[in-house]
C-alpha cells in the first residue's frame, strides 16, 4: 500500500510540473504587445497609413468638389454635373467605412452635405443654387476633417 502511494503522490507532483508548464509560451501576451506598441509610436504604422489614406482621399473629394464648383459657376451642360458627382461619389466611398470607423462623429457631419450634393447632382433639374451652398458646406466640414486626422 504504502508504495502505491509512493507511485501516486509521484505521478500527481510530475503532473502538477507538465500542466504548469503548458501555460508558458513563447508569444508574449496582449497586455505586453499593447505596452510594447505604445513605447514605440512608429509601430504604429497601420493607424498611421490609415490617416494618409484618408486625408488622400479627402483631398481627392475637395479637388472634385472644387471642380463640380467651377462646372456650376459655368452652368455646364446636366450631362457633365452629373458625371462629376458620381466621381464624388466614388471617391468618399473609397474611404467612407474607414472615416465611418474611425471618425463617426465627422463621418455624419460630412455627409448632412455631401449626399444631398450627390443627389442633386443626379437630379435632371438641378438646383444650382442649392448645389453650389452644399458644395461650399462640404468643403468646409472636408476641410476641417482634414486637420483633426492624425
Amino acid at each position: 500500500m504504502l508504495n502505491g502511494f509512493r507511485v501516486m503522490t509521484s505521478g500527481v507532483i510530475l503532473g502538477a510540473m507538465l500542466l504548469s508548464g503548458c501555460n508558458n509560451s513563447s508569444e508574449p501576451d496582449k497586455a505586453q504587445q499593447e505596452k510594447s506598441m505604445n513605447e514605440n509610436p512608429d509601430s504604429n504604422t497601420g493607424e498611421t497609413q490609415n490617416a494618409e489614406v484618408i486625408k488622400k482621399g479627402v483631398g481627392d473629394v475637395i479637388q472634385s468638389i472644387k471642380g463640380l464648383e467651377s462646372e456650376i459657376s459655368t452652368e455646364a451642360d446636366a450631362g457633365k454635373i452629373q458625371e462629376m458627382g458620381k466621381e464624388i461619389s466614388s471617391i468618399w466611398d473609397s474611404i467612407e467605412k474607414q472615416v465611418e470607423d474611425e471618425y463617426p462623429d465627422w463621418y455624419e457631419r460630412i455627409e448632412e452635405n455631401l449626399y444631398p450634393l450627390i443627389g442633386e447632382s443626379g437630379n435632371a433639374d438641378k438646383d444650382l443654387e442649392k448645389m453650389k451652398r452644399l458644395s461650399e458646406t462640404t468643403k468646409e466640414d472636408l476641410q476641417l476633417f482634414l486637420e483633426k486626422v492624425k
